[in-house]
């Protein structure tokens, strides 16, 4: 058993709390979240992220995570889960994402979104910052809401491994790290191809909204426009795509010792 202390019961009143976490605007108010899976649960546990508490189906499962401890019934697990049918595990987690923050590297790449609405894409693009070596994902307004069930268990362990912060005002953002050396570089399927870009040492890839791209208000920031090289026919990639073929080809060009 956990040293914090016996297995608690979710009450109705504990359970209502906790599905007020469904809302960005609660998740913020509360400054926590929900994870859902117990893999992902595992990872949150191997990070060590900021977890407050554990509630599963089978809390027996969890006794040397030395956490509390709550144990669901069948009916609760599916009252917090937003899939069809949940794994019932859960990790309660506080939430410390912060502001922009500039990398002290001389060489670095950020990842900034501008409205890119679905939760997939979002947690998508920040499993591909993580696998690239991104040193951090800053989601801008407009944006699906970091902490979004959907974009967590898209990211998967991702989430927990890169830094990811939230912008307020994305322009001033970008202009700070502009300010700091940094080319920003917008993906664009009418820009340059991306072959043919010579990659700086400090990089922001700015991603846009799934429909719009990326927003005028932008446009006197960016240094170059960057396409993905596609077939006859197809008109765009789906930007988590997309954004998986930028960031492998910049980290590839920066272990091949090529970037300038």
């Amino acid at each position: 058993m956990s040293d914090e202390g016996p297995v608690q019961r979710l009450t109705r009143a504990r359970l209502r709390q906790l599905q007020k976490l469904r809302t960005a605007r609660e998740r913020r108010a509360q400054r926590l979240f929900l994870i859902d899976g117990e893999k992902l649960v595992r990872d949150a546990l191997d990070a060590c992220a900021p977890i407050v508490e554990i509630l599963s189906t089978t809390p027996e499962l969890w006794q040397n995570a030395d956490l509390p401890l709550t144990a669901l019934g069948q009916a609760d697990a599916e009252r917090l889960s937003d899939t069809r049918t949940p794994q019932g595990h859960f990790a309660l987690i506080r939430d410390q994402l912060g502001e922009l923050q500039i990398p002290s590297s001389d060489r670095w790449q950020v990842v900034a979104l501008d409205a890119v609405q679905d939760a997939g894409n979002v947690g998508g693009i920040i499993r591909s910052a993580a696998a690239f070596g991104v040193d951090s994902v800053l989601v801008g307004p407009g944006s699906a809401d970091p902490t979004h069930p959907r974009v967590t268990r898209a990211a998967t362990s991702a989430w927990f491994n890169v830094r990811i912060s939230r912008s307020v005002d994305l322009h001033t953002d970008l202009t700070e790290l502009r300010q700091q050396g940094a080319a920003v570089l917008a993906a664009d399927q009418r820009g340059v191809p991306l072959q043919e870009q010579k990659l700086p040492s400090m990089i922001v890839w700015i991603f846009g909204n799934e429909g719009a791209g990326v927003a005028k208000q932008f446009d006197d920031l960016i240094d170059a426009r960057i396409a993905v090289p596609i077939g006859e026919g197809v008109e765009s990639l789906n930007v988590n795509v997309a954004a998986g073929i930028i960031l492998h080809h910049a980290y590839e060009r920066v272990h091949e010792g090529s970037a300038t």
